[in-house]
């Protein structure tokens, strides 16, 4: 007898067999029982997910005679008449009969009464592939179809179908199974095979079938011709194809930890294994995933289902790396696979983003620049030499501390040893505690906005300030803002600002003009013309 494949052999014939679609079974059971049985159906979702295993699980209930749970028993006249072949249940392929004429031949059949059945069932499979005539063709009799007719539609892409034809069915989604449920599946079916598997095995499977069950017991029907004993983990990793573990792993840790050199290296000894770029491209994003959830997740091994050596390593590894460094990698490696579709020479696309994702320095997204930060943070407290620290804290003879990290590199003298700091230029002496006219200036138009005075904070806006001694001096660009600064009012605004922050400290504010000379504006214009172009910059 001809060997039968595990999907086929394990097809759900009762709705209690059908995982993960809870919310479709409830529905149509609810149906089968109460007799509401309607017309028309659409099964839409992803391949392997169950419809066309529904429709006929379906198509079977509302005729069965003795119905159990809303199941056929598959004991009575009928069942045993449906399972043989009968003429009562038609399924059609759409993808091979798509035409206007097969569906004109279906509309006259349908008008006959079943054989044996109270219904006559239509499934009509990958109906999206119906032609527009062929659709306009169904309309009319899938509105009003004869009371013995019943339509099973299915479909994985419900978007290429007229709207005349969804607005005549009841629509049921087919959700994705997850891989927890898929991995169970697969455990019993494995048990009533004898096969011996290890857990994690078991999961592998269930996690590259993606979620549709055909497509997860098709591997696992390969992995159990593969393995001659017990299926390992490392059983299913060769039936999938998935590049070497530790290659991959090495590449991942070379793209994380900046190595450009190594990473050259890395994918031609991975590309001389015959591996495609999309493949490998898939296993490196897989790979730093999973390194992203042992950084990130508290039982980091309850997700990823990893033997515990296994795991062990991946701790090891992810240790050195921030999480946002890996989830940038992993961002710049998936935008690649998208672009390896249509790449005249993938392994050079595959090694730019490798580049790309190694050296931040040469990406310009937020991320990048947030890994750039952290490395500078990094190589201070690995200790990168800073300012002197020695005597930091003895006053000079002002009363001024000097400001850690303040002072420029050649503001500080050597005497016998000791860093002896000059007060940074622009600083201000006991008056301002310490502030530069800068920031003198922003406490101000801060307190002026607070205050609602908006005028004279927009006014201030575009001015700059100079420290001399205990006294503010404001820069007016021109006599209208001079005279703005000067009104009264506004003077007083400023001084009750001054004295707010700074209450201990007597002061004054002048307010000047700070015009540029001619000289001053020629050599701005001459800038200016330097980067336009003399053809384009008019002086007026």
């Amino acid at each position: 007898m001809a060997y039968t494949a595990i999907y086929r052999k394990y097809r759900p014939k009762t709705f209690d067999k059908l995982i993960g679609q809870e919310h479709i079974v409830k529905t149509l059971i609810n149906q089968i029982e109460s007799g509401k049985i309607g017309h028309a159906y659409l099964f839409c979702g992803t391949r392997g997910t169950g419809k066309t295993s529904t429709a006929r699980m379906f198509a079977r209930a509302i005729n069965c005679l003795h119905p159990v749970n809303g199941s056929p028993c598959g004991e009575c006249a009928v069942c045993r008449a449906l399972d043989s072949g009968s003429l009562d249940v038609v399924e059609i392929d759409a993808a091979s009969n798509n035409g206007v004429n097969e569906i004109r031949d279906l509309r006259e059949k349908v008008a006959y009464p079943p054989v044996n059945c109270r219904y006559k069932v239509y499934i009509i499979d990958e109906v999206h592939m119906l032609t527009p005539a062929a659709f306009n063709a169904l309309l009319k009799t899938l509105e009003e179809p004869p009371e013995h007719a019943v339509f099973i539609l299915a479909t994985t892409e419900s978007h290429k179908l007229p709207a005349t034809i969804l607005s005549r069915c009841m629509r049921f989604d087919f959700k994705l199974v997850s891989a927890e449920r898929l991995a169970k599946l697969i455990g019993e079916i494995f048990d009533d095979l004898g096969r011996k598997y290890t857990p994690e095995a078991v999961t592998l499977i269930a996690k590259a079938g993606e979620g549709s069950i055909r497509d997860a017991l098709s591997i696992a029907d390969v992995c159990d011709s593969y393995a001659g004993g017990t299926l390992t983990y490392d059983d299913v990793l060769a039936v999938l194809g998935a590049s070497d573990g530790a290659k991959v792993a090495a590449l991942a840790q070379a793209v994380l930890g900046g190595r450009t050199g190594e990473i050259f290296e890395r994918v031609n000894e991975l590309a001389a294994t015959g591996r495609s770029m999309g493949v490998l491209t898939k296993d490196v994003v897989s790979y730093m995933r999973d390194l992203l959830v042992v950084r990130t997740a508290k039982n980091a091994n309850a997700v990823l289902c990893l033997p515990e050596e296994r795991f062990r390593e991946y701790e090891r590894a992810a240790e050195g790396f921030e999480p946002r460094r890996i989830l940038r990698a992993m961002e710049i490696f998936s935008a690649a696979e998208a672009e390896l579709k249509y790449a005249a020479h993938p392994r050079t696309l595959f090694e730019t983003a490798a580049i790309k994702a190694a050296k931040p320095e040469t990406d310009y997204d937020l991320a990048a620049l947030l890994s750039r930060v952290k490395a500078l943070e990094d190589r201070v407290k690995e200790g990168v030499p800073a300012a002197p620290t020695q005597n930091v804290s003895t006053p000079r003879d002002d009363g001024v501390l000097p400001q850690n990290g303040s002072a420029p590199q050649d503001a500080a003298e050597k005497t016998d040893g000791a860093a002896v700091f000059e007060k940074p230029q622009g600083v201000a002496g006991g008056g301002l505690k310490g502030h530069t006219a800068d920031e003198a200036l922003g406490l101000i138009t801060r307190g002026l906005r607070k205050n609602n005075e908006l005028m004279l904070w927009a006014v201030l806006q575009g001015l700059k300030a100079e420290i001399e001694g205990d006294t503010l001096v404001i820069g007016a660009k021109d006599e209208n803002n001079l005279k703005v600064v000067e009104k009264p009012e506004n003077f007083a605004a400023i001084e009750r600002q001054l004295k707010e922050h700074f209450p201990a400290a007597s002061l004054k504010v002048k307010a000047e003009t700070s015009a540029k000379s001619a000289e001053q504006f020629d050599n701005d214009v001459d800038e200016i013309r330097k980067i336009f172009g003399e053809d384009i910059v008019i002086v007026e």
